[in-house]
């Protein structure tokens, strides 16, 4: 299946801090999935442990891009043998705190692919309240 969500969310928190919690990995571990050697360094290869996603247990990731404190783009596989479909994270200042947009596109298992659009803004909200 065809994966395209695209989520925009305002976050009552400066741009800076938005940026330190999609930045920081004990962070990522609490909003998102578990991770110990996530960096935000172009070319950083981690993974996240995930129950649900993948056969393997893991999410394997890659930092493609990295625009301090405005985006982020990863490359991510949840080893379902598609190539990987990309995560950007793009922060803008708002009134009162930061617009977040995240985009996930790609090619994906179509069980997966269902996870992934319900789940986002599940994780957004943990954001949130990790914020």
């Amino acid at each position: 299946m065809t994966l395209d969500v695209v989520l925009e969310d305002h976050l009552p928190h400066p741009v800076e801090a938005v940026w330190r919690a999609l930045t920081e990995a004990e962070s990522v571990s609490e909003w998102l999935m578990a991770t110990s050697d996530y960096r935000p360094a172009v070319g950083a290869q981690f993974r996240m442990k995930t129950e649900r996603l993948s056969p393997s247990g893991w999410v394997d990731a890659e930092v493609l891009e990295v625009d301090a404190p405005r985006r982020l783009v990863w490359a991510w596989s949840a080893g379902d043998g598609l190539p990987p479909s990309t995560v950007t994270f793009e922060l803008a200042e708002e009134a009162g705190g930061t617009l977040l947009r995240l985009t996930h596109r790609g090619e994906s298992d179509p069980a997966v692919g269902r996870l992934l659009q319900d789940g986002w803004p599940t994780r957004i909200e943990l954001l949130r309240r990790l914020l």
